[in-house]
């Protein structure tokens, strides 16, 4: 196999790995993992809520925002791991072909709905999620995924997905936890900030 050093390949590897690592969109669903993380306090919530109107509007803000800034701190080791794990099993042919596939509008558009499903629930628990993106997808849309799947290049990307979908839920999880920890100073400062008045000296 060709070795990965040139820097266009390299370049072209790093598109492929942005794709994959679409921090739009694994920054709704983290998102939308805490939210279902806080339904476990909707009582409490409402109560908040109740007492305080346009809380949880400001908090939900605060949420995006901390996952936001928390994915930019960490994408670069991420997509590190993901450059160093794809260099050793793809060739520079190999990448390019990704890319193109990558780019292919159908495929933009598969990338969207896989979204939306994979927000419905996790991912990575609900074994049935492939059978249902396969079930929602146009003729076409089976087309282009099938005649990339059969090129060299998407033949030893399958059998590495599985791998790179679970480094990367891992990595969502961990913010999940470290955002989700963060949330109790967080909604005490949007109490100190918007709802409690100074006191008068």
């Amino acid at each position: 196999m060709a070795t990965i050093s040139g820097k266009r390949t390299l370049s072209e590897l790093r598109q492929v790995i942005e794709y994959i690592l679409d921090t739009a969109t694994m920054a709704a669903t983290i998102v939308k993992l805490l939210q279902a993380e806080m339904t476990r306090f909707t009582e409490e919530m409402s109560e908040i809520e109740a007492r305080f109107p346009g809380f949880s509007t400001r908090l939900q803000r605060h949420i995006e925002k901390e996952v936001r800034r928390t994915i930019a701190q960490r994408i670069p080791s991420l997509r590190t791991d993901f450059e160093d794990f794809l260099k050793v099993h793809l060739s520079p042919d190999e990448i390019r072909t990704a890319l193109e596939f990558q780019r292919d509008q159908v495929v933009v558009q598969l990338r969207e709905s896989t979204l939306v499903m994979s927000l419905e629930t996790d991912a990575r628990s609900n074994a049935k999620l492939s059978e249902r993106i396969s079930a929602a997808m146009s003729a076409e849309q089976h087309a282009v995924v099938n005649r990339f799947l059969n090129s060299p290049g998407g033949m030893k990307l399958a059998p590495l997905t599985r791998q790179m979908e679970t480094l990367k839920y891992d990595w969502m999880q961990a913010i999940v936890s470290d955002v989700s920890q963060r949330l109790p100073a967080v909604g005490k400062d949007i109490l100190q900030k918007h709802y409690v008045r100074p006191r008068k000296s």
